[in-house]
């Protein structure tokens, strides 16, 4: 792998729908995968908004939304995009090798508060 970290891998990127999310377990740590075309990107799995699995949810475009209340997050940054989300999730360094989804299970420095 790379340098700089514990890459997990996850779960293949073929079997992620393009429209629904998929939730993966890294230990304790709960996420939701989603797949833009041939990338993939983590985020934590649970709605700030409401308790909600964001995995049991649809994406669009670059966002997830939540199933509960239709609030949406930037799957590149984990940033609420739609109302009633005003509080962004943790966004987990995300990547594909040979088909494979790999999460660095560490959140990003900018939103690991």
């Amino acid at each position: 792998m790379s340098e700089g970290g514990d890459w997990v891998p996850t779960i293949t990127l073929n079997s992620i729908d393009d429209e629904y999310p998929s939730m993966v377990k890294i230990g304790d740590l709960e996420l939701v995968v989603c797949r833009v075309d041939d990338e993939a990107f983590s985020l934590g799995n649970i709605c700030s908004h409401a308790f909600a699995r964001l995995s049991d949810g649809v994406v669009e475009g670059d966002q997830v939304f939540c199933p509960l209340h239709q609030g949406s997050f930037d799957l590149r940054t984990g940033a609420a995009v739609a109302a009633p989300c005003h509080v962004a999730v943790k966004s987990y360094p995300t990547r594909v090798e040979d088909g494979v989804v790999y999460v660095l299970p560490q959140a990003r420095e900018s939103q690991a508060a």
